[in-house]
């Protein structure tokens, strides 16, 4: 015997009631808004180049650069491979957990959208720890631009900012602040340089990313943009044979003399930016034999040094460009660097 009659009734032609499928069809539509990535993400439209341009590096000296922990670290991988793999909600929800967020940025100047994974509190932010951007560009080129002294070497964020959306590449990658923002030393390379200087300290967000793009495909190439002054240039100019004020010094970031006819971005580079007669193109190796970036972290990691921090490489993969430039190419001459860059670019990879 039913003491009570059930709520489910059905109707005479065995459907159930109305309600059952308004209810069902609110649940459908709550999962659907919940697995649709751009909900996730803050999506912002604009001049990406002025965007980037905007960010507060710091001043010198004033140890806002926060060394991440171990674990710290651990838990960034997981997000930049989440974000790297396009995986929008995962990464929107792992960044949160780190003072991070994934920004959808419509660039109004090339009518294109790009990711940016960037600290979600800036200076003069308390939370603030100089972690880094980085900006993916999923159709991009296989070649990564990175500004790891985008202050302190005079012109070379403005320029990795322009270049990246130029030659269309596939990431770029920022410091989070100045290279002397540390008042502690690097263990790495010595004691020359500050804990701050991503390109001579492999504890680092920046260090983090560079690893993972470098290890996930190997024939991924990497552009790192220096600077050098005035001292620097006149002993350059000794080696290299030149009066030229205006002059690269192009680095694989390991001493040996390489073909200048070969196949490698290097020498792609070299070619190009010498084919206009304007900027001498000298290698480190074959013309120079300072200023070759040996103890750069990133190329040590690229070229495969059993220590990183500590030991320079033995061998070159050919993927890591050490890019020192005077001080006239980086101020007057960046648009026709970024025009030699993706020359040597299609060239390359042709």
């Amino acid at each position: 015997m039913q003491l009570f009659e059930t709520d489910t009734t059905r109707f005479t032609n065995g459907a159930r009631p109305l309600a059952a499928y308004v209810l069902f069809t609110l649940l459908l539509l709550l999962l659907t808004l919940l697995s649709f990535p751009s909900k996730a993400m803050v999506v912002m439209s604009g001049e990406l180049d002025k965007h980037l341009k905007s960010y507060n590096y710091g001043t010198k000296a004033d140890n806002k650069w926060v060394q991440p922990s171990h674990e710290y670290q651990q838990k960034f991988h997981v997000l930049f491979e989440a974000f790297h793999q396009q995986n929008w909600l995962l990464a929107s929800d792992l960044a949160n957990e780190l003072d991070y967020q994934v920004i959808q940025f419509n660039d109004v100047d090339t009518d294109k959208t790009y990711f940016l994974l960037q600290e979600k509190y800036q200076l003069p932010s308390e939370r603030f720890i100089g972690g880094g951007t980085y900006v993916l560009n999923t159709s991009g080129t296989n070649a990564v631009l990175q500004a790891p002294h985008p202050k302190r070497d005079s012109f070379t964020g403005t320029q990795a900012i322009d270049a990246f959306l130029y030659t269309q590449t596939k990431l770029l990658m920022l410091a989070g602040t100045r290279r002397d923002s540390s008042h502690e030393v690097s263990e790495c390379t010595g004691t020359n340089y500050s804990a701050s200087d991503v390109a001579h300290q492999t504890e680092s967000l920046f260090q983090v990313v560079h690893e993972y793009m470098s290890d996930f495909d190997q024939a991924t190439i990497f552009i790192q943009y220096h600077g050098f002054g005035k001292t620097t240039r006149a002993k350059l100019q000794a080696q290299c044979g030149t009066d030229n004020d205006l002059m690269l010094n192009l680095s694989e970031t390991v001493r040996y003399s390489t073909n200048p006819q070969e196949h490698s971005i290097l020498h792609s580079i070299r070619r190009n930016v010498e084919s206009e007669g304007v900027i001498k193109a000298c290698v480190y190796g074959n013309d120079t034999k300072s200023l070759g970036g040996t103890w750069n972290v990133q190329g040590r990691h690229s070229n495969d040094s059993v220590d990183s921090c500590h030991k320079s490489a033995d061998a070159s993969s050919k993927r890591f460009i050490h890019l020192e430039q005077s001080y006239g190419v980086r101020k007057y001459h960046r648009a026709a660097m970024q025009r030699h860059l993706k020359d040597a670019l299609d060239e390359y990879f042709q």
